[in-house]
């Protein structure tokens, strides 16, 4: 292989020794596996596209003529694409070795001079496109003389489905995954998907022969590169997962979903638009904005307080709809509130002073968290009576309704024209956009079913960011859609684990209960992430989202656990020891009985209990402790607390003691009244996963 052509001996330097094996590795297995598909899994907003350039690069150097990518139908995203690629083969434009155009604007009259270039093609994955890309090629015979390699950007999406003709009943794939096969039985050509949701590809059959007699090339990966990401890339797990990230506690912010519906429609029986200063109807979304100001003023003055220049242009998104008329309506609310506020700033209302120190408060707490200066609350006061005042702030409808080449830059980014933008969106907002200085994240997106790929694909807050950014950054959503979330973000870092320890050969186990609280095998496609545990060694899992019964009501099933502990360990409740699984469960169902479930994504009894059958033997670890005090909502949000024990000092010992058996941590809480209880002593349970387990997505039926 050429290392040291044209292109990649010139590009090379951009890479690192991770991202040129990662190239490297790609362009080596395309030869070796022909027309199948070649898997680049990265993460979102990881430096995939950085990678597949890379990938096009060192192609052309070893006889590639043609790089055909193909991007998500989105006028945004192939504009960004393109901008990309001319910047990124800038040089060589200039020295007329390659051309890039985008196919709807590509000449009608191309030179054999032109054509004897290295060529990219951006395509959009659109009914037009598509058609016009094998019209070009046949035009040209392209397919005769040229060897083309073809980019599929966010491969999972348009790329692959079927639909079954109503009159013959048989199965076909769908409009523009037949177009996408056309162009694959046109050209001499290798094929890559590149995605960070990759699971619906993993799970096509290797052949597909849907009847007839047109070819269906391959569309599930024979191999898989993955594309490195860089120390200073921040994820799901970093919003998501506690214990490998305890800042993340700072992010979150809930909202009540009674907001999103009151935000999504008119209805002035529900709430006037004027009342959005001061009704508690809509806190979170006057929060975020009123938040997303202050803490853009703080980055502002931690960079020497002038609001001039890009480092000093900070964006927040709103993402709840795909309908048009609810952008109308957010749009309407923001335009309301931000009237309001200059109003307010101009006779220095208590009501805004308010505001601004609450939100300095909690946002001061973070960034002194994360060890940094925090300025003063006079400095801040006065720079967002300056931001607020001197409309610094500016608000964006993104959707198909606009002219979405007027709201981006050269680069193909959403262009940041003040200080302070707000983006209003939907789908335009997903997938491959990319928004800089993101700093808040009002999400509220809730489809019926919470598809693993869709929803990852939101999280526009994924990517390459600032820690000073980060300390002022909020997500706002539901506790329901964070929950969710966070188990997006778990079963998808699982999966993704065993795809970089090569463990594709085992797969992950998928386990379900049936009716009678047995673990019976399932399918991974009836697994619904709405009520999926991943169970890895060492994996907790707790009851989120409840409050105790009172007192006098649940005294005596708190008396029973009490005995049943003290009669397994000489007279005592506190310590190490172990009970029966028989006694564990009667331990789980008198906890429940002392106990009401607020949250719709708490684990509940029936699945607490299998869980406990599914992975113990015969005995179940007990670590008990008593006298605790913890918070039932977390100081830092409104989200309800979910760590009941210490992590270095508690949750550590149980994990030792979880070798074959799980370990049923026992921690009893005084719940005071002054901690949100209900002033009744109770025990919160966590179950820790043994040592000696195969890692298992686990389905809690509904049934």
């Amino acid at each position: 292989m050429n290392l040291d052509g044209n292109f990649f001996g010139v590009k090379k330097r951009e890479y690192n020794e991770k991202q040129t094996k990662c190239i490297t590795d790609a362009v080596e297995k395309l030869d070796e596996i022909k027309d199948k598909p070649l898997m680049m899994l990265g993460k979102i907003q990881s430096g995939k596209t950085k990678s597949f350039i890379g990938v096009v690069s060192l192609a052309f150097d070893n006889g590639y003529d043609l790089a055909v990518v193909l991007t998500k139908n989105s006028n945004a995203l192939a504009m960004q694409t393109t901008a990309r690629m001319k910047q990124e083969f800038a040089e060589f434009r200039d020295d007329d070795l390659i051309d890039i155009f985008d196919i709807m604007c590509i000449p009608t009259d191309l030179s054999r001079f032109e054509l004897d270039k290295k060529l990219i093609l951006v395509v959009k994955k659109e009914h037009n496109n598509l058609p016009k890309l094998l019209n070009f090629i046949k035009g040209y015979a392209l397919n005769e003389s040229k060897k083309c390699l073809i980019i599929d950007d966010e491969a999972d999406f348009c790329s692959i489905g079927y639909e079954m003709n109503k009159d013959t009943e048989i199965f076909d794939l769908r409009k523009i995954a037949s177009q996408i096969n056309d162009l694959r039985l046109e050209l001499t050509c290798r094929f890559i998907q590149v995605t960070a949701t990759p699971y619906s590809l993993y799970l096509q059959p290797e052949t597909i022969n849907l009847g007839g007699d047109k070819e269906i090339k391959p569309i599930q990966p024979a191999t898989t590169v993955l594309v490195p990401y860089g120390d200073e890339y921040i994820g799901g797990d970093y919003y998501f997962d506690e214990e490998k990230n305890p800042l993340s506690k700072y992010l979150f912010y809930s909202i009540d979903d009674s907001e999103l519906e009151i935000i999504k429609n008119s209805d002035r029986r529900r709430f006037k638009e004027e009342e959005i200063f001061t009704s508690p109807k809509v806190e979170g979304l006057r929060t975020a904005v009123i938040n997303f100001i202050i803490g853009g003023c703080i980055r502002i003055l931690q960079n020497g307080g002038k609001p001039r220049g890009s480092k000093n242009k900070f964006s927040f998104i709103i993402h709840t709809e795909i309908s048009k008329s609810s952008h109308k309506r957010q749009n309407d609310i923001i335009t309301e509130l931000m009237e309001q506020l200059e109003k307010e700033a101009a006779k220095n209302s208590n009501t805004l002073e308010e505001y601004i120190e609450e939100g300095y408060k909690t946002l001061g707490e973070s960034v002194n968290a994360y060890d940094f200066e925090v300025p003063s609350l006079e400095e801040v006061k006065k720079k967002v009576y300056e931001a607020i005042s001197q409309q610094w702030i500016t608000k964006t409808i993104v959707n198909s309704e606009n002219d979405i080449n007027a709201l981006l830059d050269e680069d193909g980014q959403l262009r940041l024209r003040t200080p302070l933008n707000m983006f209003i969106g939907g789908q335009i907002l997903d997938r491959g956009i990319t928004i800089s200085n993101l700093i808040g994240f009002y999400y509220g997106r809730r489809p019926q079913k919470m598809q693993q790929d869709t929803v990852l694909q939101h999280s526009r807050m994924f990517g390459y960011r600032s820690k000073k950014d980060l300390a002022v950054t909020r997500l706002y959503t539901t506790t329901d859609l964070y929950d969710r979330m966070s188990k997006i973000n778990e079963f998808d870092s699982k999966l993704r684990e065993d795809f970089e320890k090569g463990n594709l050969d085992k797969g992950i186990i998928f386990i379900s209960r049936d009716e009678k609280g047995k673990i019976i095998p399932c399918s991974p496609e009836k697994i619904r992430i709405s009520n999926t545990q991943v169970l890895k060694p060492g994996k907790t899992s707790t009851i989120v989202g409840f409050q105790t019964g009172y007192k006098s009501y649940i005294k005596k099933d708190i008396e029973n656990i009490d005995k049943i502990l003290i009669d397994n360990n000489n007279g005592k409740i506190e310590g190490k020891y172990r009970v029966t699984k028989e006694e564990a469960c009667e331990i789980v169902k008198l906890i429940y009985n002392t106990i009401e479930i607020e949250s719709k994504s708490a684990i509940d009894e029936k699945t607490f209990l299998s869980l406990i059958n599914f992975l113990s033997h015969e005995y179940v670890n007990i670590f008990a402790a008593t006298d605790r005090n913890i918070s039932r909502l977390r100081k830092t949000s409104r989200y309800y607390s979910d760590m009941p024990y210490n992590r270095d000092r508690d949750l550590m010992a149980a994990k030792e003691m979880a070798q074959t058996e799980p370990t049923l941590m026992l921690m009893k809480q005084n719940g005071l009244v002054e901690n949100g209880w209900r002033g009744a002593e109770f025990y919160w349970p966590v179950l820790v996963v043994p040592e000696n387990i195969d890692t298992a997505v686990y389905s809690a039926s509904e049934k």
